[in-house]
This record gives C-alpha cells, sequence and structure tokens, in this order.
C-alpha cells in the first residue's frame, strides 16, 4: 500500500504501539505494515478478537505502566516514532476500580513518554484519547475514567514542557502531540462496547437493550481515527505542528448521532433491521460532540468514511469474525485498502478547494 496519504512518513521507519493487540492497536499495525514501517509492539497480550501478526512485527510484553519493562523495549527496539494507544477505555470499569483506571492511563502515559523522552532514537510520539469531558467544573463531580483522561492530557503537557525536555538533555525536544479521535466503532468485543453488546444480544436471540437511548456521541469507525493518528505523527516526524492536541472529530453526521440511531442503522446493516429493541433508560441524553476544523486546517486531514459507510464496515467485522482469524484478517485488510484508497480522493479534493497543495501532509 502507498504511504502517499502521510507523506511517506512511515516506510522503513520504526514504529512502536503501546497497546498493539487492543482495540485501536490492532488495526494500527495492520496499516502500519501495509506502509512498510517496522513495527514492534508493547502490550499485555491478545485482548482482542484481531488476527495476530506475529513474525511481522516484534512484540514486547509487559504492563504500560511498569516504567521498567517499557524503557527496556524503547532501548530494545530504538523506535523513531512512538504511538502511545494503551489504556483503559471502559466506562463502568473505571467507578469499580478506579486506581486501576488511573493505573492503566496516567501512570501508563507517564511510563511510556519519560522512556520517550530519554530515548534519544525517539523523534516524535503521539498520545491517544478521547476525554468523556472537555474539562473539570467547580463542582468535581467527574467520573474515573474521564478524570483519567484527563489528567493523562496534563501529563503530555508537562512533558512537552520545554524546561523538561531540556533537563532530559535531548539534543533535540521530542514532538509530542495528543490525538483526540472520536468514539470508534470497528469490531471488538471489550466490555462496554455498544455494538459487541448488540451482537452478543442477537447471538443470544434477546432483544437489544439500551440504558441511555438519547445519548449522543461522535461515533466514527476506527480507521478515521487511527488515520488521524498517522496524519499527526507523520506530521511531528517531518517537524513541529502549530498546536499539541487535535481532535479528529465525526464526519456526517457532523454533530454525531443518538445511540437509538446508530444501533439502528447497524441493525439494518447486519441484516436485521426488525430486530426488537428496547429501552432501559429515557430522557434526553448527554452529548458529546468533537469537531476538525484545527486538524483539517493545520493537518489537511477529515474525516473519510459517514456513519452508514462506518456501519456496513462494522456489520462487515462481525459477520467475518465467527469464520475464523484468517477471514478476519482479510476484512480487516480490505477494509483499510478501500478507506486508503477513497481517503486518499477526499484528503485531495479537500486540499484542492481550500488552495492548500499536497505539502501540508509533509511540510
Amino acid at each position: 500500500m502507498a504511504d502517499e496519504l502521510f507523506g511517506g512518513g512511515y516506510a522503513g521507519r520504526r514504529v512502536l504501539v503501546t497497546g498493539h493487540t487492543g482495540f485501536l492497536g490492532s488495526w494500527a499495525v495492520r496499516w502500519l505494515r501495509a506502509l512498510g514501517a517496522e513495527v514492534a509492539g508493547f502490550s499485555r497480550g491478545q485482548r482482542t478478537a484481531a488476527p495476530s501478526l506475529d513474525g511481522r512485527i516484534r512484540a514486547f510484553a509487559g504492563d504500560v505502566a511498569d516504567a521498567g519493562p517499557v524503557a527496556a523495549a524503547m532501548a530494545a527496539f530504538r523506535p523513531e516514532i512512538v504511538l502511545h494507544l494503551a489504556g483503559s477505555t471502559v466506562v463502568a470499569a473505571g467507578f469499580r476500580s478506579p486506581a486501576a483506571t488511573f493505573r492503566s492511563n496516567v501512570a501508563g502515559t507517564v511510563s511510556v513518554l519519560d522512556a520517550a523522552t530519554r530515548q534519544a532514537s525517539v523523534r516524535c510520539a503521539v498520545v491517544t484519547g478521547t476525554p468523556a469531558v472537555a474539562h473539570l467544573d467547580d463542582d468535581l463531580d467527574l467520573g474515573p475514567y474521564p478524570a483519567s483522561k484527563l489528567a493523562m492530557e496534563a501529563c503530555v503537557a508537562a512533558y512537552a514542557h520545554g524546561r523538561t525536555q531540556q533537563a532530559a538533555g535531548r539534543a533535540e525536544p521530542l514532538r509530542l502531540g495528543l490525538a483526540r479521535p472520536g468514539v470508534m466503532i470497528g469490531g471488538d468485543w471489550a466490555e462496554g462496547r455498544l455494538l459487541a453488546d448488540v451482537v452478543r444480544a442477537i447471538q443470544d436471540e434477546q432483544p437489544v437493550v439500551l440504558a441511555a437511548p438519547e445519548a449522543v456521541r461522535p461515533w466514527q469507525h476506527v480507521l478515521d481515527g487511527v488515520s488521524g493518528v498517522l496524519t499527526l505523527a507523520a506530521r511531528l516526524w517531518a517537524g513541529p505542528v502549530p498546536r499539541r492536541r487535535y481532535e479528529f472529530g465525526c464526519g456526517q453526521p457532523a454533530t454525531g448521532m443518538s445511540v437509538r440511531d446508530l444501533v439502528g442503522g447497524f441493525l439494518a446493516a447486519y441484516g436485521l433491521p426488525g430486530w426488537p429493541v428496547r429501552t432501559g433508560g429515557g430522557g434526553a441524553g448527554d452529548r458529546l460532540e468533537l469537531g476538525y476544523a484545527a486538524a483539517q486546517a493545520d493537518l489537511g486531514w477529515r474525516p473519510v468514511w459517514d456513519l452508514s459507510r462506518a456501519l456496513r464496515a462494522c456489520a462487515g467485522w462481525y459477520r467475518a469474525e465467527p469464520d475464523g482469524p484468517d477471514a478476519l484478517a482479510a476484512t480487516m485488510d480490505d477494509q483499510i485498502t478501500a478507506y486508503a484508497s477513497l481517503a486518499s480522493h477526499v484528503w485531495a479534493a479537500a486540499a484542492a478547494g481550500s488552495g492548500q497543495s499536497g505539502a501540508a501532509l509533509t511540510s
């Protein structure tokens, strides 16, 4: 697969991906390998149904919050680019075990950034995390998961500070960025994943039960999220960017979609439009919106798949998964190829319309 989407920023580059066996990471490493990158992963082990890339990437096992193993992996692999995709993503788990959530999201981020700052081979690093809230209000009413995400962003700011970089003795400051994708869908069985719960209900021949049917989220296919991360990292590799934090939000509808409508769209794409859906909650659910104006202006990025296309891709993943790892691998690779092909046209057209050149991704 050609690397023109990212300005040739990955062919032959050594890229370390934390959480490479997780939801976001499993898609990222497949795409990076297709782009010609030399990839290493760091994780606690296989955590999703995604097919393994054993033998095609170098794998390091360990807890991302343990500083020693993380630093050892960096020293052994000597990455040039670090993508920190590991962390806890289950809101309910945060209430059950706040300490574990903070350890994963905050201590894990500190371990990775500290090791990357002290590893001379690393030129740039991107940390990924979508906040459940934008900021902390004066009433301090915030659950462990969103609190850990805000704290994680503060860690990025601290390590990006010039004096922190200077104290580490780096010849050149580490270029740090934070990517905020939307709420990603695309195929996963983890606890709390909306579409996974829908498919489980179908497999059990039970109605789908929605706890917060009117809640609105900036849903997007995981490949929109991964493309945002890869775009930001490639730009940081090439040189400084105007901002350290970018939102890579959803496309159409631009303001997101309710849980009820998303599930209805998925059931139609899955071939079961009449499957019974019950509501366990009600009311005017909360809303989280995430844009992409700065990413488009500075990086030439914009979302590629609207939700209709994204839901068809999700249905394809869940349909392929029972057929085994080879079928699932083929599905994921086909979707990456299709996404990249469309992205090349969408991004080029957007750049031409705004008067930008192809250099938007490389200079």
